[in-house]
């Protein structure tokens, strides 16, 4: 294991295909898991192959591993966890290049039996999947709405500090779930933050467009994002408030891992003496409740101007 993984003992609660949650349990007393100091859960996305897109099988991995998070015994009894996401491989560096790459486009050319394959045809008959999904119930817009209420708006009111430590290129559908994230750290010299939607002639759709406005509180950035596709180093991101930090890819697990441990409601520094985790998911569906009404919800033929 690198050195970069946490010295902590860990126990693997899920793994399928690619996906595997972790938890790191913060604890004097190893051999006892009854007895420990909080928890910090890591959800791995090592579907590297696949740049780790969006397409049903990863937002089905997705929504089991939450499920875990939920369910699982060794969660239920502590309320003094966080939780970070990452596409980060503490054995091979070399291989996560990719937080997230967007949509599936591959997935949804061939769900839309689209055959453009020549040229620019692979975004163009995407961008063509995505258009009639805003107008009909398909393949595509059933993945998306998926995406939206199973995964983003799960995330995205979790009662414990989530921390998104990318690892790579986060694109499109890949910035979404960093975005859905309270934090969002990103490596240094590698890899970029893109809305590529305009580039590859989309709308965004009423749960990506809230999102993006709730998490993007300066509106020169959103426009400049959203309106010019521009792709943001880690510098550029940093500095136009995307994200939170950078770091050098070989430190900022540990760095995402710190902060998530900084922000345990039982965290000695600043502790959340009356913490409730029911209040806690209420008060952010509260700050994003916009976007929470529309990714929980909302519907990909939303009109453009319609209110969720």
């Amino acid at each position: 294991m690198n050195q970069s993984a946490p010295p902590h003992k860990t126990k693997k609660l899920f793994e399928k295909d690619g996906v595997s949650l972790v938890a790191t349990i913060l604890s004097s007393t190893p051999n006892d898991e009854d007895d420990h100091n909080g928890m910090i859960l890591t959800l791995y996305l090592h579907r590297h192959t696949e740049k780790n897109v969006i397409n049903p099988t990863m937002i089905s991995l997705l929504a089991q591993a939450l499920d875990v998070i939920d369910n699982h015994p060794l969660l239920n009894h502590t309320n003094s966890k966080a939780l970070i996401i990452t596409g980060i491989d503490h054995d091979d560096f070399k291989i996560c290049k990719f937080f997230g790459n967007g949509l599936d486009l591959e997935w949804m050319m061939k769900a839309s039996n689209n055959q453009k394959t020549k040229d620019n045809g692979g975004a163009a008959a995407a961008a063509s999947a995505v258009s009639a999904a805003t107008k009909n119930e398909n393949p595509t817009s059933q993945m998306i709405e998926m995406f939206n209420s199973q995964v983003l708006a799960k995330i995205l009111t979790l009662p414990f500090r989530t921390v998104a430590a990318i690892n790579g290129h986060c694109i499109g559908a890949g910035l979404f779930l960093a975005l859905a994230c309270d934090y969002r750290f990103m490596r240094t010299e590698r890899g970029y933050i893109q809305w590529p939607e305009a580039r590859l002639g989309m709308r965004l759709t009423k749960g990506f467009a809230e999102l993006s406005k709730d998490k993007i509180s300066d509106y020169a950035v959103l426009r400049e994002g959203l309106l010019t596709a521009k792709r943001y180093t880690s510098g550029e991101a940093l500095a136009s408030g995307i994200i939170d930090g950078e770091y050098p890819l070989e430190e900022l697990y540990l760095a995402a891992f710190r902060f998530a441990m900084e922000g345990l409601p039982e965290s000695s520094d600043n502790p959340l003496e009356y913490f409730d985790p029911k209040a806690y998911t209420e008060m952010k569906m509260e700050i994003w409740c916009t976007s929470y009404r529309a990714l929980k919800f909302g519907k990909v033929s939303d009109l453009p101007h319609s209110r969720i």
